[in-house]
């Protein structure tokens, strides 16, 4: 891969939890402002940049000026650490931060398995499951404000996903049975204020986000190979699609 990176020190929270779980203390991040810029979520265990730097790679060679970040999250077990609040904590403020600082940069938000998880919820809310923690939280950024900013979000092997929603996408029938850790009303409402740029990706009895598949690793870990052409061609649409605030 030739992902386009600069090494900069973390000034936020992110570089503490990072030497405190035995990542990096210095994450590789390029928060230059490019015209366009992706940030990303890994899956559960795997290595910065994880699967998803496969499809970053695709878009990097179409845009040679954009970039990427990854969101800073151990990635550890969502249900026996803290991985899945911490990726909220830091993913939030990354997002926030890039946005604030580069106005006219458009933003690609990606994530994979918990990296799914952790990039829906802050879109969404977090919590309201006894498995990742019954404390509710409400949307980590706001829909007018920093929602506004996002050109597209791409999700695979989402845990939260839902059936029968408009911006599903996969082999899963619309019929199919929710993820590991269904929405609540409140969420699925907020996630819905996103479904003109958003993308779920679910393939058919993929155990985490169709709970009829319970065990089948296959199908979840074919996300990149199965759909990385027809999701960059979706991000390329909505990069040169205008950007309209709500009124």
């Amino acid at each position: 891969m030739h992902f386009s990176r600069t090494t900069l020190a973390l000034n936020f929270v992110g570089a503490a939890t990072a030497r405190s779980h035995g990542l990096s203390a210095r994450q590789e991040l390029n928060t230059t402002c490019d015209p366009i810029h992706y940030i990303i979520a890994r899956g559960t265990t795997e290595g910065y940049p994880g699967s998803l730097g496969s499809l970053v790679d695709v878009l990097l060679a179409k845009y040679p000026d954009s970039n990427y970040e990854d969101i800073v999250y151990p990635a550890t077990q969502e249900t026996a650490t803290n991985s899945y609040w911490e990726g909220l904590v830091n993913g939030t403020q990354q997002i926030k931060s890039y946005a604030d600082n580069c106005p006219d940069s458009k933003i690609v938000l990606m994530g994979y398995s918990q990296g799914a998880l952790v990039v829906g919820d802050i879109l969404a809310g977090g919590g309201n499951n006894s498995q990742l923690g019954n404390m509710t939280t409400p949307p980590y950024i706001d829909f007018d404000t920093y929602g506004q900013r996002l050109n597209a979000v791409l999700l695979y092997g989402d845990p939260r996903h839902m059936p029968n929603q408009t911006f599903n996408q996969g082999n899963a029938s619309a019929l199919a049975a929710p993820g590991k850790y269904p929405r609540s009303d409140e969420q699925l409402a907020a996630i819905n204020l996103y479904a003109d740029k958003l993308q779920d990706y679910c393939n058919y009895h993929d155990g985490v986000c169709d709970t009829r598949g319970v065990g089948n690793l296959t199908a979840h870990t074919s996300y990149t190979s199965d759909y990385n052409i027809v999701a960059s061609e979706w991000i390329e649409s909505m990069l040169t699609k205008k950007r309209c605030s709500r009124a």
